[in-house]
This record gives structure tokens, C-alpha cells and sequence, in this order.
């Protein structure tokens, strides 16, 4: 839809993923990704009928729009089940952004993108190289360092960090 001002119609991307919990490095492709869109819609991807995350949908759509709360009305957050380039469209989106960190990490993206195209042409994807500081985090090793009661402040927000320690039961 333009805006009343310049006519312009405003750039959508969808940053989709599971984010359980949101680290550090998801958190620097946002804060990138506002920079390069005028809207980035935080998707988070859920299974209703095979749920294997720690937290809900809902308990990683509420972490995360804690964290993202200063991007706001940039960026904002949604949750979805299905494929993330069928969300795209349904939304509106332009383009998908996802985070690569290493050459096991193209490899797949490199599939799934030749495969959204197949299926949404008009739908592209943007990748960012993860921060340095942020190739070796992934979420399922954030839950394991958590689960034997370590802190990580370099890696997550405090705030997830506590929600998760109270999640295992490590408090």
C-alpha cells in the first residue's frame, strides 16, 4: 500500500524461523535487517500438530517482541505454521531474510530458495552473514548450556537467559 507521502510502496521482508530461544546473532539480522526494509515482520514457525520447541509459539513471540520492543514500528513479530514463503505472500512480503553462518548453512538455504522460487517467483531471498562474534551460537546449543545451569549474557538477552533457566528448571 503507498504511503500518503511520497507514493512509495513500503518494503516488507519476513525474518522466519523457530527462535527458541532468540540469541544474540537473530537479534543482529533484525537490527540489520530494519536498516535494509521498511518493515520486518519476525516470524516465528510452529508446528500445532507436532510442537517439539521448548517454549510455545506464543512464549517465543512474547520473548522476542520484549527484545525488539526499540524497533518497533520497524519491526514486529508474528507466528505462523506452514511454509514461510506461503506467509510471505499471504502477508504481503517482498523478500525473506535468513542468516547464514557457514557453507553447511548455504548449502540448505541454497535449496529451500530454489525451491520458494519454484513456488512464488515474485518472492526473493536476502541472506546475511551472521556476525563473526555469532557463527558458532545456534538455539539448540543456547538450551544445552542453559540445562546445565550456565550463563551465557554474551550470547542472549538476560531476560531470555532467565526465562530459560526457569524453563529447565536450573533456577
Amino acid at each position: 500500500m503507498p504511503t500518503k507521502n511520497t507514493g512509495h510502496t513500503p518494503s516488507i521482508a519476513v525474518y522466519p524461523g523457530t527462535f527458541d530461544p532468540i540469541h544474540n546473532g537473530h537479534i543482529d539480522v533484525i537490527r540489520r535487517s530494519v536498516a535494509l526494509f521498511d518493515e520486518v515482520i519476525v516470524a516465528v514457525a510452529y508446528n500445532p500438530h507436532k510442537e517439539s520447541a521448548l517454549f510455545t509459539a506464543d512464549e517465543r513471540v512474547e520473548m522476542i517482541r520484549d527484545v525488539i520492543r526499540d524497533l518497533e514500528p520497524r519491526a514486529r513479530v508474528d507466528k505462523f505454521s506452514g511454509l514461510s514463503v506461503d506467509y510471505a505472500e499471504r502477508i504481503g512480503a517482498k523478500a525473506i531474510i535468513r542468516s547464514l553462518r557457514s557453507v553447511t548453512d548455504f548449502d540448505y538455504e541454497l535449496q529451500m530458495v530454489n525451491m520458494n522460487k519454484q513456488m512464488k517467483p515474485n518472492i526473493e531471498t536476502v541472506f546475511l552473514c551472521a556476525n563473526p562474534k555469532a557463527f558458532f551460537v545456534a538455539s539448540r546449543l543456547i538450551r544445552e548450556i542453559a540445562g546445565y545451569g550456565q550463563r551465557v549474557p554474551e550470547l542472549v538477552p538476560e531476560m531470555v537467559m532467565n526465562r530459560l533457566r526457569k524453563k529447565l528448571g536450573v533456577d
